[in-house]
């Protein structure tokens, strides 16, 4: 598909892989095909949307779920072009059970999965109830369960991970993938290196899973 000129700088690197993950993981495209919105409770991932997409526009503050509070951080833009690159990839607008395998270069997947942690994903500690040893979780949810299929599949070539599981509850249309200690060990030394753009908070959580494995 030939592009127009876009505002957004189509071009493979980390900060851009991050910032295709962080879109791939909600329904942040517009059926209008040419709108994005991206929006979450954490200002400093927005921030850092805008800043590494290089664009001016405003983050405002927006509403979810029926609820009346704002407590959600926006920043909606137009870009046909940078629209048209999403398509490609293989993100669908407002249809996110749709979504399966995007077209994602594989030298820069871990960014892009650090970005899908960051978008609709977590990293936990918590003990074991018998043993009391630190069990370590990294969680990513999505309504389509191709798309986490994908994922699973490629975080095995990328981080030679060997587990893994993707679970549904009858009473929820979303579906979690879930990677144990070991792998979430392996994960989190591929996902994680100096001065990369992530969420401050689930990076502290990864240190304290690496031990300062890595001199950040």
């Amino acid at each position: 598909m030939a592009h127009r000129k876009s505002n957004v700088k189509l071009i493979w690197n980390s900060n851009f892989a991050y910032i295709i993950g962080v879109i791939s993981t909600d329904d942040n495209l517009s059926s209008d095909l040419r709108h994005l919105i991206i929006t979450s409770k954490d200002y400093e991932m927005v921030k850092n949307c805008k800043q590494y997409l290089g664009i001016n526009n405003k983050i405002t503050r927006t509403s979810r779920g029926g609820s009346k509070e704002k407590k959600y951080y926006m920043l909606q833009f137009g870009d046909k072009n940078f629209f048209e690159f999403l398509l490609d990839l293989g993100l669908t607008p407002r249809k996110s059970k749709t979504m399966s395998e995007l077209r994602i270069p594989k030298k820069y997947f871990a960014d892009f999965f650090r970005g899908c942690i960051d978008g609709d994903g977590s990293i936990s500690i918590s003990k074991h109830l018998e043993s009391s040893h630190p069990q370590y979780k990294i969680r990513l949810c999505s309504a389509s369960n191709k798309f986490l299929e994908w994922i699973l599949m490629s975080c095995h070539s990328s981080f030679n991970t060997n587990g893994g599981s993707i679970s549904k509850t009858d009473k929820s249309s979303v579906y979690t993938l879930t990677f144990g200690k070991s792998d979430s060990i392996k994960i989190l030394k591929m996902i994680y290196f100096n001065n990369v753009i992530c969420l401050s908070r689930k990076k502290k959580v990864a240190l304290k899973i690496l031990g300062g494995w890595r001199n950040w």
